[in-house]
Parts: structure tokens; sequence; C-alpha cells
């Protein structure tokens, strides 16, 4: 036997065992994006796109940029050069939260444009996303469910939002990293990590809530184990020797609340994120009625004409499929992953069901559940054929101006 035949099974190994945190999440990034990538720049050229001054061109000299800017995208951009505006009635810059932007501004002066500096961002962090929800996948289950679930989020119908000037990677960057520190039981890393993500966008603040009952399960405290006293004599013991711990968990909301003492000092209305809402058209009213009305707005519908509101379908679908799973989820991964994932998908319901496929993006325990699910072959298969082929179709329709999410 040569010296390279016995060397390349031990380098196989290697392959297969020590470096699956990073070589997985990498051949995920890369499918991916050569998807969206390459779907993004053929719908732009070969289908004619949208002119007016509503459908700007942020950078029409370079396509492979340009792409990315589309819808609120403008929003992200100017806060990121110019900084928040405020106008009451109006859409205005100070429904975004401002993580994301700043993170743009910053790499910016290094590259010269906000535009390049957005992609940049968010397909990074989108790639550090993925190395965490592996890592986190695999401490839950195996190497083989957290393969399937960084595939299935990679190529979920709405990812192209991870590589376009969207707070999506970021968000789910802080949101995952926040939760496996959490379950490693290392606070000072969670608390950090969750810290930025309540500055990242509103929903942020669950993690508050999803590190502290992570910190209550490790001492044995359970919500459906409330009615035990050894659930009650845990969570003492924990109170006299993890103190600090519990109390730096309370740093997090800090994010949200730097925010809104800025908003409060600039525009004078703390919560202008939420009250801007009403300008596109978004009120709080509660996810049982959204869900009656836009369901029965969709099959009041003329399917014959296509005088739909396809919209609906498109949110609402995979919305459900994330609920429907919530009671697996407590019974398989945990309390925290349902509480998180009901909340993800429950608080922006609550004002309307626009843009939920996109926001269930970002409800990182769904794709886990998909993994698991994925074990059947017929299922996995399907899963990814499904969402390849209308992760292309749905960037060819986004970077032509057609809403999505």
């Amino acid at each position: 036997m040569t010296t390279l035949e016995k060397f390349l099974p031990k380098l196989n190994m290697l392959t297969k065992k020590e470096y699956q945190w990073v070589i997985q999440p990498l051949l995920a990034f890369l499918i991916s994006r050569l998807i969206v990538w390459a779907a993004a720049y053929l719908a732009e050229i070969a289908i004619p796109g949208m002119l007016s001054d509503g459908f700007y061109h942020v950078n029409p000299n370079n396509i492979f940029l340009d792409i990315w800017a589309r819808w609120d995208s403008g929003f992200y951009l100017g806060i990121a050069t110019k900084g928040y505006s405020y106008v009451v009635g109006q859409q205005s810059s100070v429904a975004f939260f401002p993580v994301y932007p700043l993170l743009m501004n910053m790499v910016a002066q290094w590259v010269g444009s906000a535009l390049l500096a957005g992609v940049i961002v968010s397909n990074v962090l989108f790639f550090g996303s993925l190395v965490f929800l592996y890592l986190l996948t695999e401490h839950e289950f195996d190497s083989e469910v957290a393969g399937r679930a960084v595939f299935y989020i990679a190529t979920f119908p709405t990812a192209f939002f991870f590589s376009a000037v969207y707070t999506e990677s970021t968000f789910l960057f802080f949101l995952i990293g926040s939760v496996y520190f959490a379950r490693r039981r290392i606070w000072g890393w969670a608390v950090l990590m969750g810290l930025i993500c309540s500055a990242s966008r509103i929903v942020g603040f669950i993690t508050f809530g999803v590190t502290g009952l992570e910190w209550l399960n490790s001492h044995g405290w359970y919500l459906g184990r409330i009615h035990q006293r050894a659930s009650w004599l845990g969570l003492w013991r924990g109170l006299r020797t993890d103190w600090f711990n519990l109390l730096i968990i309370f740093i997090i909301p800090l994010g949200m609340l730097s925010y809104m003492r800025f908003l409060g000092y600039y525009f004078n209305d703390p919560i202008a994120f939420s009250t801007v809402q009403s300008a596109w058209g978004r009120e709080t009213v509660g996810f049982w009625v959204v869900l009656y009305r836009d369901a029965a707005a969709f099959v009041t519908g003329d399917f014959l004409t296509g005088q739909i509101w396809y919209h609906i379908a498109l949110d609402l679908a995979p919305s459900l499929l994330v609920l429907s799973l919530l009671y697996w989820m407590w019974r398989k991964m945990g309390e925290s992953y349902a509480i998180l994932s009901a909340l993800s998908i429950l608080i922006p319901m609550s004002s309307g069901s626009q843009s939920l496929s996109r926001y269930v993006l970002v409800v990182f325990p769904f794709f886990m559940a998909l993994g698991v699910i994925g074990k059947n072959q017929l299922i996995d298969r399907f899963l990814m054929t499904i969402f390849g082929v209308f992760l292309g179709v749905f960037t060819g329709l986004f970077v032509n101006w057609i809403f999505i999410a």
C-alpha cells in the first residue's frame, strides 16, 4: 500500500467527521446561492423590468449588485447612508431596526458602497447562520439531521432574501447564536447575541424570554412540570447558586430599549416602529382575525379569471405548517423551540399575513423539525425539489419587482 493510499482514508475520515460543521453549511450556501444568483441574473436580463419612479435601480451599471436592492432595501440603504427619518402617517425608516444598517455603514467605510456592503453583510451572516444552525441541530439530534436542516433553510422558496439588502440574515445569525449558546449554557455569549438580536427586529425581544426559559430549564424548572415540587426546589437552588447568570440575562432587552430611547429623543415617539406600521396598512387585530379574514378573501376569489389574492396562499401556507408542528416541537425538541416558533409567527400575524413567507425564514426550529422528518427519502427529495424550483421562480419574480413577501 502506497503512502497516498494510507493517507486517503484518514483524510476521508477527517472530512466526514471533524469538519462537517463547516463543510455542510458551505455546500448548502454555495449550491443555494448558485441557484439564487443565476436565477436573479437571468431574470433581470431576460424579463423586462418595471420602469417608473417607484421601481428604483440603485446601481443599473452593475446588474449583479442592483438585483439585490428591491422594495424595503431602499429603507436600509437610506438609513445606512443618511440616517433615520420619520413622517407621521407615512412609510418611514423608523420601522426598521438599526443593527443591519449599522453593519452596512461600517462595511461601506471599507468597500465604498452601501449597496455592496449590504450584500456582503447579508451573505456573510447567512453563512454564519448556517454554521450555527448545523451546530445547534447536531447538538440536539445528529449530523444527518443537521445536514438536511441547513439545506432546507438555504433552499426554502424565499431564501433569496438571505442575499438581498434585507435584515433576514443578520437577525437569523444573532437569533440562532443566542439560542445555541443558551442551549450550551454559555450565558455570557447568549446574552451578547440576544442583546444584538433585540435591536435587529421587533420580535428580537423573544430572545430574552427564550434565554430566561433556558436558564430555568438548566435548573430543572419546566413549564410542563410547573406543578411538581422538584421543579421549584431546582429553581430555588438556581437562584442561590447561579443568580449572576440570571441577572445578566436581563441585559438582553436593552437592545430594543436603546432603540426606543433613540426614537423618543429624536422623534418624540419611543414606539415609532410600531406607530408607523399603519402606513403599510397593518393594524393589530389578533392573529385569529387575520387568519379568518385573509383565508376568506382567498377562498372567495375568482380562480377561473385569476382574480385571487395569491399572496395570502404564499404567506399562510408555510405559516400554518409551522403552527401545525408546534406540538411535535414541544415534545421532541423542547418548550423553548416551540414557544420561539409560535411567537415568531403569531406576533407578525396579529397585524396581517403579508410577508409571513419571509418571516418563516428565521423560524429555524421549523427547519430543524424538517431535518428530522426528512429522514424519509421520499419526503427529503420532495422538499428539495419543490424548494429548489420555487426558490428559482420567486427569485426571478423578486428582482423584477413582483412583490413576494
